[in-house]
């Protein structure tokens, strides 16, 4: 083995992508909400997705009362990873739509705008969806797994993530990092929630 030095600096580049746990009863509250909505956001948005309605956040305040230490979460860990501890701001969630995808949807590369931050919330992930992946044939990411796309793909540049959904978890991220979702073919139903965050 060649020999290396024993320490070196890195230094953390690109967007702030965040994953945690969000809280189980609040996840059953939206999905409960969310299998009653009416008011399609379709026109809204870039997915190929037949079933996609918009939260009525006035209606419900708990919806955005519930969200802030998460909102909260991914300023605090911003701080830290950005080395920019003077970092404050009030934020309002401008909309949050639920997503009910079922086979051969998808959601093309896009990114969110008019906004600073974005997240997606998993609340069904069908094992039958995940199984698809043991007999995946392609070269293409896993049935329903979200891809996260930023800079350009050279030797010595990763710059594509990709993340295979679980319940109750939550990511948030810049609004203009771009991502897709990978269409499946099994007959059953990927459940999530998104929205914007807008700094004021």
């Amino acid at each position: 083995m060649k020999p290396v030095l024993h320490r070196h600096k890195f230094y953390y580049f690109g967007p702030y992508l965040a994953e945690m746990q969000a809280d189980p009863h609040y996840c059953a509250k939206l999905l409960k909400l969310g299998k009653k909505l009416k008011k399609s956001h379709r026109k809204n948005l870039a997915g190929q997705i037949h079933h996609e309605y918009v939260y009525p956040l006035e209606k419900e305040p708990w919806i955005f009362d519930e969200f802030k230490i998460y909102i909260e979460t991914w300023i605090e860990g911003w701080k830290q990873f950005s080395a920019r501890p003077k970092f404050n701001t009030e934020y309002k969630l401008i909309d949050m739509w639920i997503n009910r995808m079922k086979a051969k949807e998808y959601n093309p590369i896009h990114l969110h705008r008019d906004c600073d931050l974005s997240f997606v919330l998993w609340l069904e992930v069908p094992q039958e969806m995940l199984d698809e992946a043991k007999t995946n044939e392609t070269n293409s990411f896993n049935p329903g797994n979200i891809m996260f796309i930023y800079g350009e793909n050279t030797p010595t540049v990763i710059a594509e993530r990709y993340f295979v959904p679980a319940v109750n978890t939550l990511m948030i991220f810049p609004a203009n990092l771009r991502h897709e979702v990978m269409g499946f073919n099994s007959n059953v139903t990927r459940t999530s929630v998104s929205g914007n965050i807008k700094f004021i």
